[in-house]
């Protein structure tokens, strides 16, 4: 591939703020514009955080806060469709390629602040996560504004850049634990090089203490509900079943190439390699928060098992050093080809499947990206329907992702539910905040996937089939549920 010359740091040109902004502005437009069309229902995941809005805290059960309270603002500005619960991840997004901008002009020029976010704008877990209410965007875009204000501390005198670089890092600590890899980072980067290791006890503790006080009300939190986001944080690393998995090792490392994209995965690999040589420049301290995610993600998944995200807080800085790679060695076409195909690849996932149905074709589910998400607005119909016929009876289900959907999608809102819990472990949000009374009497409509939940039946006095809900959600799968009326629980034993 012939080599451009590089751009002068100093020398903007087409790579300003403006042609920046409107790349990430349209293409955040066109996500937003998908989500008000409404295509798709809320996962069970993303239901939970809306209930979690309803009532905001300072911690729920499986994770930090702050997804909750953003969802709180857009709602009570919005109302609470499914683009308002929505509208923080693409949002967020959006404003991490604008931080990651400013980073790359201040460190390389801004020709490598210009690519790094429209790597980030085009990357494909981006494309995805704009469109998915998650804990990830707040915590990738408090990653990236802690990076920002932590590169221009080293490089200035006082505390005030390690104090900002502190606050952020505490937001992102409510977003999701995660943010703790980016002050292991950070130690490691004043450790490990030479010109900055003064710093260390000088400097870090300024950033430290900001970010450990403003996580202090959510460690409060759990230390009055039995430490209960810890524990759960813990048990997702599962690292008490069997040890040492290659093949989980290999599924993870190979969808990192899904992640970030093929072509800034091989930059950031041969980047990363020549940044980690190199002396005390820039490349080499943001490199420093790059690869201690990853190999603990990596160690993760060769331990036990990983998801494709417990590494995405390494993209933030990953996306820099792949822009700044090319970028050096003049490599604008390969830049421009890798964008758009990232973007002709987003929109194939997103208006492919509706523009099928359109035309009169059906994806089999199992080629359908979005299977998880169909349906459940159907079901909540149906559940609304059934507890019509049986007025006063509450609602009874035994799946958190169910539950969580039912809630949002029964009319009038089901949050009057309860979560079937027969060990009286809390194990997940529903079962910490809900249970059952014996002997109260009290009639609830039962939803279940189990076509005989005999367990659950034996447990009162009177229960009655009211057959079953089946929900298509493709030419060759449907998703099928079984109803109940059930009257005075007698109690789990």
């Amino acid at each position: 591939m012939t080599k451009e010359a590089p751009e002068p740091p100093g020398a903007d040109g087409p790579f300003g703020w403006r042609p920046a902004l409107a790349v990430v502005g349209l293409l955040t437009l066109l996500r937003l514009a998908w989500l008000a069309g409404g295509p798709l229902d809320l996962y069970g995941d993303e239901a939970q955080y809306w209930i979690w809005a309803k009532e905001p805290a300072f911690g729920y059960y499986s994770k930090p806060p702050l997804v909750a309270w953003l969802i709180a603002l857009s709602t009570a500005l919005l109302g609470d469709g499914t683009f308002a619960i929505k509208l923080p991840s693409a949002l967020c997004h959006a404003a991490t390629a604008c931080v990651l901008y400013a980073i790359g002009r201040e460190a390389w020029g801004a020709r490598v602040g210009f690519w790094s976010a429209v790597l980030w704008a085009t990357m494909p877990a981006v494309s995805l996560s704009s469109l998915i209410i998650s804990t990830d965007p707040p915590l990738l875009l408090f990653w990236a504004l802690a990076l920002h204000a932590f590169l221009r501390a080293v490089r200035a005198d006082g505390v005030g850049g390690w104090v900002a670089a502190g606050i952020w890092a505490g937001l992102g600590l409510l977003s999701k634990y995660a943010m703790a890899y980016f002050l292991v980072s950070a130690a490691l980067c004043l450790a490990l090089t030479p010109g900055l290791r003064p710093l260390l006890w000088r400097r870090l503790p300024f950033l430290l203490a900001p970010a450990l006080l403003l996580l202090l009300p959510n460690v409060l939190w759990n230390l009055a509900n039995g430490f209960a986001t810890f524990r759960h944080t813990g048990d997702n690393a599962n690292l008490g079943g069997r040890l040492f998995n290659p093949g989980e090792l290999a599924e993870f490392a190979a969808a990192q190439f899904a992640v970030l994209g093929p072509v800034p995965m091989a930059l950031l690999l041969v980047g990363l390699w020549a940044a980690l040589r190199g002396g005390d420049g820039a490349g080499r301290r943001v490199a420093f928060f790059v690869w201690p995610t990853l190999a603990i993600a990596l160690a993760i998944a060769f331990l036990s098992r990983a998801h494709a995200n417990w590494a995405a807080p390494a993209y933030v800085a990953a996306t820099l050093l792949a822009a700044a790679w090319a970028v050096q060695r003049g490599w604008r076409r390969l830049l421009v080809w890798t964008a758009a195909a990232h973007v002709a690849v987003a929109a194939v996932v997103m208006a492919g499947p509706p523009l099928l149905r359109q035309a009169g074709w059906e994806l089999p589910a199992r080629y359908d990206p979005w299977r998880r998400v169909r349906g459940w607005s159907d079901l909540g119909r149906s559940v609304t329907a059934l507890r019509q016929a049986h007025p006063g009876a509450g609602l009874l289900v035994d799946s958190r992702l169910t539950l969580a959907s039912l809630v949002y999608y029964v009319r009038p809102f089901a949050f009057d539910v309860v979560k079937w819990n027969p060990d009286g472990v809390a194990n997940d949000h529903f079962e910490l905040t809900t249970r059952l009374t014996p002997g109260d009497g009290r009639s609830y409509v039962l939803v279940s996937a189990q076509p005989d939940p005999a367990g659950i039946l034996s447990r009162f006095a009177e229960a009655t089939s009211l057959g079953e809900i089946v929900v298509p959600i493709g030419p060759d799968r449907d998703r099928r549920h079984h109803a109940f009326l059930v009257r005075d629980f007698l109690g789990y034993r």
